[in-house]
């Protein structure tokens, strides 16, 4: 063989034998089964969880598995040990871990189902077991499990090629350079062979670091995260300020300017009035006992035929009242309610808004050309709006056109025109212009009748519809836009009561969730179900209240002379049978977040001021309970449980451990479910870094009194901080409100009952 040729084998078959060894070295690491990175599951808002070979953690659960042995031989026995630590500051209770063994695991002691009745906050409890073990040649091949065989194998070839080379060879010199060429191979395979593995480690640890390190949501340490801010705040709080609750369902407010005084109106006639918002007392009309007189036309003519069995005392909702500066008069908008949407909202005045008011008339009609009650529609205003003669057929009983007159609510807009808002249920909620002058209807303004948009007689439809629930209507503006509160759900304590919010430009719509979703609906659903609108908050339960509200709705919201903005609603309470009806008032502050969407502080309001300049970084950092106010969860009981009160109620958890065991040359795995009862308040701790852990892990960063907190769910929650009493002791804490994509959240720093 000539020398060029000789040296041209020699060297591509040096290529070929590294270029065989990499594809093999890369075959057996693809056969070797990694630990698990960090996850975080992205469905809705779910806790921060962490899961690696051996540990596990989850809603302040870890869960560490070991052997007593890093491998075993086949027919060994191996002993496990699972330790299950409470992270938390309360107990968790029914813990239940189920292992699943692999099939050449035998059980030789312990159990694979095990309960255990309680672990105290910061307890650890531990679980063993023993099995005898067999190796699995199915399973996957432990990493360089043949590396040591295949390099000797290699290494061989190479040699005996080697030792060839020499016989082939013609001359001593040239026998001599090709072996130590092949030498240089040998050498280089075999260091290749045995620190490729270790290189992969290494560069799988330095991955897995970077991974863990952005997973973390650790902040930029070469960022600025703030300088603590001046202690401020004016907090008009102690316990000299005792609340004087009311009952009042349907609370509409207003406010009298020249006395300064808060009014609420009422279903059932129901009034109170507060200096401020705080202490209420109640307040007679003549409403009360002239309600037959002055109301005897739109009861007597019309809803009360339609309604055997039923009095006028117990028709009368859900009243709104506001001041008409053309006609210089209080203007209350009262529905006086019948059966089968036989009903009518007309109008009262008076000079002074206790009272005494007159009867002016009726604004709308509904109930027209009824198939379940027949009604004279000649004793209405439908032939004056749409000429004698016209067709009633649409207004038969259907979801799109058969409205519910009730729920009135009144307001100017920024032209400083009229409007009326109104509806209930079944067709869903329309709005008319008003006359200014007669604070009646407007018989000026005409409307198409187009299908889910408008009609001729009931105006503008800005919500509902098809017999989807969706009552009480109210419009806030604020800044830039119309806010539409709509309330969802029965009204019984278990039945899904709930606020949810809905913006618009223009007063009349067309208006839209943060999510661009429209209220109005096209076809029936259920509304507590779905995730239309913001829903401000939940039933709920957490620190510094003493008693869980549930069904809160029917609201009224204003803003106040000095631009702070209030939510009124009746709540009711949480019950063992759900049925339970007492109600009273609440008021809570909202504010406008950065994206332009209402957030409601935590506790009722008791005279704080948010901070315009921020507050001291030792009061945003610590640890909060954190609620998430899940949009389609509500109160109610089945099977004696109390279930759907977000905070504190109680919730079944769920997570998973594995551990992978050496036995022979295969690895095998056993994992485990651990469930549990958690009856306290999940938790997030704000750090001064910038980073959030607890419960939920991500980021947070404020701007005076505005924070964002980012939780890893693709939400991105923008709110304020603010400096409470809690209801319970009056003690100041701070707390944050917050909300992204129709979620609202709640932070609670926990008190030691201190009073200020």
């Amino acid at each position: 063989m000539k020398k060029g040729k000789r040296k041209w084998l020699l060297t591509r078959l040096g290529i070929l034998l590294l270029s065989m060894l990499s594809f093999i070295v890369s075959g057996t690491q693809d056969k070797y089964v990694s630990a698990a990175a960090r996850t975080i599951t992205e469905s809705d808002l779910t806790p921060y969880s962490e899961t690696k070979d051996g540990y596990s953690e989850q809603n302040g659960i870890t869960v560490t598995t070991s052997f007593d042995k890093p491998s075993y031989k086949s027919g060994e026995t191996a002993k496990a040990t699972m330790e299950i630590k409470n992270t938390n500051s309360y107990d968790v209770s029914n813990v239940k871990v189920q292992y699943k063994l692999p099939a050449n695991f035998t059980l030789t002691s312990g159990r694979q189902f095990e309960t255990i009745k309680s672990i105290a906050a910061g307890e650890t409890k531990k679980l063993t077991f023993e099995a005898d073990v067999t190796e699995d040649k199915d399973a996957p091949l432990v990493k360089g499990a043949y590396t040591p065989y295949i390099a000797a194998g290699i290494c061989a070839v190479i040699l005996i090629i080697a030792l060839a080379a020499l016989f082939i060879s013609k001359k001593k010199k040239k026998g001599k350079q090709a072996l130590s060429m092949l030498l240089i191979l040998l050498l280089a395979a075999n260091s290749f062979l045995y620190t490729a593995p270790n290189r992969a480690e290494a560069e799988k640890s330095a991955d897995s670091s970077a991974d863990d390190e952005k997973g973390s949501g650790q902040a930029d340490s070469s960022k600025d995260s703030g300088n603590p801010t001046k202690e401020t705040g004016n907090y008009n709080v102690s316990m000299e300020n005792f609340f004087y609750r009311t009952s009042v369902h349907d609370p509409s407010i207003v406010k009298d300017p020249e006395s300064g005084m808060y009014y609420i109106f009422g279903t059932h006639r129901a009034v109170s009035k507060s200096k401020d918002l705080m202490e209420w007392e109640s307040v007679t009309t003549n409403l009360s006992s002239s309600y037959e007189t002055l109301l005897k036309e739109p009861w007597d003519e019309w809803a009360g035929p339609a309604s055997p069995g039923s009095d006028l005392p117990g028709m009368m909702w859900a009243p709104d009242v506001t001041w008409n500066d053309t006609m210089k008069k209080w203007c209350m908008y009262l529905s006086v309610n019948g059966d089968n949407w036989v009903s009518s909202i007309c109008l009262l005045t008076a000079d002074d808004i206790e009272g005494p008011y007159e009867y002016n008339g009726i604004v709308v009609y509904s109930g027209i050309n009824n198939p379940k009650k027949k009604v004279d529609e000649k004793k209405t205003d439908i032939y004056k709006v749409l000429g004698e003669g016209a067709d009633l057929s649409r207004y038969a009983s259907t979801g799109y056109s058969c409205i519910n007159a009730i729920d009135p609510n009144v307001r100017y807009d920024d032209n400083g025109d009229l409007y009326m808002t109104y509806g209930s249920w079944s067709a869903g909620i329309y709005q008319l212009k008003l006359d200014k002058k007669t604070g009646l209807r407007d018989y000026g303004t005409t409307y198409e009748t187009k299908r889910d948009e408008s009609d001729a007689y009931f105006g503008t439809k800005i919500a509902g519809g098809y017999y989807c629930s969706g009552e009480g209507p109210y419009i806030l503006k604020s800044g830039d836009y119309y806010y539409l509160f709509l309330s969802y759900g029965g009204l019984n304590a278990a039945e899904g009561y709930q606020m949810r919010i809905y913006r618009s430009e223009n007063i009349s719509g067309p208006f839209v969730d943060q999510n661009g979703t429209s209220p109005i609906f096209t076809k029936l659903e259920d509304a507590t179900l779905s995730k239309r609108g913001l829903r401000i908050f939940s039933s709920y339960d957490m620190h510094g209240i003493d008693q869980v509200q549930v069904a809160q709705g029917h609201n009224s919201a204003f803003v106040d002379d000095d631009g702070k903005i209030f939510l009124i609603y009746h709540t009711r309470f949480q019950s063992e049978t759900g049925e339970a009806q007492m109600h009273q008032v609440r008021v809570h502050q909202l504010f406008i977040n950065d994206d332009g969407w209402p957030v409601a502080a935590p506790y009722e309001y008791s005279g704080e001021t948010i901070s315009d300049i921020g507050y001291a970084m030792e009061d945003m950092a610590g640890t909060y309970e954190f609620i998430y106010h899940e949009p389609t969860s509500f109160y109610s009981v089945s099977g004696g449980k109390q279930l759907g009160i977000v905070g504190r109620g109680q919730k079944l958890k769920k997570m998973k451990a594995q551990k992978e065991i050496t036995i022979g040359k295969h690895i095998s795995t056993i994992s485990a479910n651990i469930n549990f009862i958690q009856t306290d308040a999940d938790t997030v701790t704000l750090k001064e870094d910038g980073t959030v852990t607890g419960t939920y892990h991500g980021k947070w960063t404020y701007d005076n009194e505005k924070m964002t907190i980012d939780l890893g769910d693709g939400f991105v929650y923008k709110g304020v901080f603010l400096k409470q009493a809690d209801e319970d002791s009056r003690a100041m804490t701070m707390t944050f409100t917050a909300e992204g994509k129709n979620v609202a959240v709640w932070g609670v720093k926990p008190t030691d009952g201190e009073q200020q």
